[in-house]
């Protein structure tokens, strides 16, 4: 398991699961797909080293929170869709995701980010649609994607709970596996419903990793 934060993990860590922190370059210095490029890296030296962690490199769990959610997506839906990342004797693909409060499709109507750029791409979403949709894990959802969890406030007002329900959609149309829960929070559910984000990550992760609690 791992997320960007290392404390953000020690409820999995209790449970007995292996964690890492695994950070990442940040726009607007560095555009989109540096962000992947890291957290890939970070998956690949991960499963490089499962045998000096005692971890099974088969099955590896993302978690995040926006723009970390958002990242995690990625791992479990675009590992093989190239995006400028060099191939890699280990995989990067995960075998099951956390999504809170994340954006999982940037070209959602429900967005509205105006004239202005984007920092993650550097030009505003008009002149950069198909990088956009590059960089939405609902593109590459489909039926070889792992479970995800998704977790979202419904009063969320930076990224909009339409976002956890068209990747529900995506997922059921698909065939793939995805569980949608909505709170009664906004954007920062991770902190005001903190204890039942933890229980359910937890719970499923334990479920779809097949761990059994320490």
């Amino acid at each position: 398991m791992f997320g960007k934060w290392p404390t953000a993990n020690v409820f999995l860590a209790r449970a007995g699961f292996v964690t890492i922190s695994a950070d990442y370059r940040l726009a607007p210095h560095s555009i989109f797909p540096a962000q992947l490029h890291d957290v890939r890296a970070a998956v690949r030296w991960l499963r490089a080293h499962a045998s000096e962690l005692g971890t099974d490199p088969q099955r590896i769990g993302a978690w995040g929170v926006s723009a970390g959610a958002h990242l995690a997506g990625l791992l479990g839906t675009a590992a093989g869709a190239g995006l400028g990342d060099p191939d890699a004797e280990h995989s990067s693909h995960v075998q099951a995701v956390g999504n809170v409060s994340g954006v999982m499709d940037f070209l959602d109507p429900a967005f509205n980010f105006g004239p202005q750029p984007l920092p993650l791409f550097g030009s505003a979403l008009a002149d950069c649609r198909e990088q956009a949709a590059l960089a939405s894990p609902l593109t590459h959802a489909g039926i070889d994607s792992p479970p995800f969890l998704h977790l979202h406030g419904i009063h969320d007002d930076e990224v909009p709970a339409s976002q956890a329900r068209r990747m529900h959609a995506a997922f059921q149309k698909a065939g793939a596996e995805s569980e949608l829960v909505e709170l009664d929070g906004d954007h920062y559910i991770n902190d005001t419903h903190r204890a039942e984000v933890e229980a359910r990550l937890l719970a499923f992760f334990c479920r779809k990793l097949k761990h059994t609690r320490g």
